[in-house]
């Protein structure tokens, strides 16, 4: 089963914004990241950055938006 949450992003640094990871989530020493409007995390740092993107960008970003388009365009029950 999966976890949702709402995180602040919080400055680090100059260039940095931080967001601190579920408790819940076993976490390696680092994480991989690929991000555009949305953000895929690996916490356990066991994917290959380059390979997150891939399937970010070819998986996840396509369907995403056409289906919150679809789901904000139904009326609310």
């Amino acid at each position: 089963m999966g976890l949702k949450a709402r995180r602040v992003n919080s400055p680090h640094g100059k260039y940095s914004k931080t967001m601190i990871i579920p408790a819940a989530l076993k976490a390696g020493k680092e994480s991989t990241i690929a991000a555009n409007r949305l953000m895929l995390v690996n916490p356990r740092g066991e994917i290959p950055e380059d390979d997150l993107l891939e399937f970010l960008e070819e998986h996840v970003e396509p369907v995403f938006w056409p289906w919150l388009k679809e789901k904000e365009a139904q009326p609310e029950p």
